[in-house]
């Protein structure tokens, strides 16, 4: 028998000593002198529903939450390609003004980023979300009230600081999800950012042509509300309460989540986990440990070390420790890529697509940047559907990356898309025909989807429990800062006559980037998440 199994067999094997009746305190009733972790306890409680890969009603509620967030995210920057051109025609601002009302915002998810990632590893994943909530609603909705150019450009840098905790949630649902469908379900769920992406340009054409924008955005802003209404059923994370040294506080939520499962906790010694590894296929291999949360065989208890506490500073260095520095300095380049490539082709759909049938200088103005006598913008129903066919494009991308994740690895299938993306995009150096060019565009946009969903689901894997959030924050900040810089060469070099500049940049990016993803020091595939910093062989 190989050495490790799926969890779905060590998962069994527990339940089956209990089924059976027999006595913990006997050899027979291992559970009872095992040391037990979080995620042997979640491997345990989560298998009712097999045919949907080992997923319990609990983790289905925690995913319908986080898909929420990433909706709302995904509404909120889809948002930004009709808040410019109409605030624009409203108080007559230059392209400059109209192009810092989406800059304002990278640069608040950039700060943010780092922020709720901290406030979540040094206080809780809950208090960091339920703030990044409150601050994301509140500031939406001021934003609709605008009296003036820089009064929006002020509450919408503070809507883009609310958003860079979003990943605050997603580390949050990951956390409770068991090794042998972690990647596939934490890749199904970038399906709801795209399906918030479509949400949002549906309504933008509902909205803009008849109403004001300041509508778009208040509606836009309210699914942050609903987050909120839900909130109180949200429960901290087990890995970070073990992390703080609150046995006692993460055996209730773990019993909560088996409560809503229809399954019964094995008893045994809840410990941390000390480092990734390989779910075991039988109970022999799991140490030997006292019944109870802390007691010893002979009921005796055992004192457990006091965690120690992390500031600010000390937290963010952590992510350069000698065993981390190479994570996160790969993780970061790898969000500054992605986010760069991504958001770029989102607005090279269009440049390209013109450029193809007139000549490269003969660029002329679109139709969203036309403003009509009422003060409205003057965009036509080509601009709605080319956003529409952008958003739809994902969906391919993230069913090859559901499909390939769990068998391939994070690792080959974040390389595979990266590289498909780059390969898509090297015939657009020179001028294609309209078709051509939109049959390109659609299979790197798919491919950069799927790579970004698997980065997603990987990186967090790729930090332990104590300063997961920070690094996801910390790397999703290089990302904004490449979406940041996007636009001046996706429009910028574009409209100034250098095509193949823009083109060779966009395809070089996710090439490199494809090659790069073999210096990863870890394959995640299949492992138990860390909750502390070791040494990873």
């Amino acid at each position: 028998m190989d050495e490790y199994a799926p969890a779905t067999e060590s998962s069994q094997l527990l339940i089956g000593v209990q089924s059976q009746g027999l006595d913990p305190g006997t050899d027979e009733g291992v559970l009872r002198n095992r040391c037990i972790t979080v995620d042997e306890a979640i491997e345990t409680i989560v298998f009712v529903w097999d045919f949907i890969a080992g997923f319990g009603k609990f983790q289905l509620g925690m995913l319908a939450y986080t898909g929420l967030v990433w909706l709302a995210d995904a509404a909120e920057m889809i948002l930004l390609s009709f808040i410019g051109p109409a605030a624009k025609c409203e108080w007559g601002l230059s392209s400059s003004e109209e192009g810092a009302i989406s800059s304002v915002v990278f640069a608040g998810i950039f700060l943010g980023a780092y922020a709720w990632g901290i406030v979540s590893d040094i206080h809780g994943r809950r208090l960091g979300f339920i703030a990044t909530a409150l601050f994301t609603f509140f500031f939406g909705m001021l934003s609709a009230w605008s009296p003036d150019y820089w009064f929006l450009l002020a509450s919408r840098a503070f809507v883009g600081f609310g958003l860079g905790g979003a990943p605050v949630v997603f580390s949050l649902c990951m956390e409770f999800l068991p090794a042998s469908s972690r990647g596939f379900w934490l890749v199904f769920m970038e399906v709801f950012w795209t399906v918030g992406s479509i949400a949002e340009a549906l309504l933008a054409w509902l909205i803009l042509p008849t109403y004001n924008w300041r509508l778009l955005v208040m509606v836009s802003a309210l699914p942050f509300l609903l987050l909120l209404v839900f909130y109180p059923a949200l429960p901290e994370s087990p890995r970070y309460l073990m992390v703080k040294g609150d046995k006692q506080g993460a055996w209730k939520v773990l019993e909560q989540v088996a409560r809503v499962n229809g399954a019964a906790l094995p008893s045994g010694s809840l410990i941390p986990s000390q480092s990734s590894q390989r779910v075991p296929n039988s109970l022999d291999q799991l140490p030997l440990r006292s019944p109870g949360l802390n007691g010893n065989a002979d009921g005796e208890e055992i004192k457990q070390p006091q965690p120690e506490k992390a500031g600010v500073v000390k937290t963010l260095m952590l992510l350069f420790s000698p065993e981390l520095r190479v994570t996160t300095l790969l993780s970061w380049s790898f969000f500054f890529a992605n986010y760069f490539t991504y958001y770029g082709l989102v607005l090279l759909t269009t440049q390209l697509a013109v450029k193809s049938q007139t000549e490269l200088h003969g660029f002329s103005d679109s139709t969203a940047d036309s403003c009509l006598p009422d003060g409205k913008s003057g965009m036509d129903i080509s601009t709605y559907k080319s956003v529409l066919i952008t958003c739809f494009a994902e969906l391919p991308g993230l069913i090859v990356a559901c499909l390939i994740v769990e068998r391939l690895g994070r690792k080959a299938s974040l390389g595979l898309l990266l590289f498909g993306c780059g390969i898509c995009m090297i015939p657009l150096w020179t001028l294609q025909t309209e078709t051509v060019t939109l049959i390109l565009m659609f299979g790197a946009r798919s491919c950069i989807m799927g790579a970004f969903s698997i980065l997603w689901a990987f990186a967090p894997e790729l930090y332990p429990t104590k300063v997961r959030s920070t690094g996801l924050g910390f790397c999703n900040s290089g990302g904004r800062l490449g979406g940041f810089l996007c636009p001046f060469v996706a429009v910028g070099l574009v409209e100034s006559g250098y095509r193949v500049v823009a083109v060779s940049l966009f395809a070089l990016v996710p090439l490199l980037t494809s090659i790069a993803t073999f210096l990863f020091p870890v394959e995640t595939q299949g492992q138990r998440l860390a909750d502390d910093i070791q040494l990873r062989k």
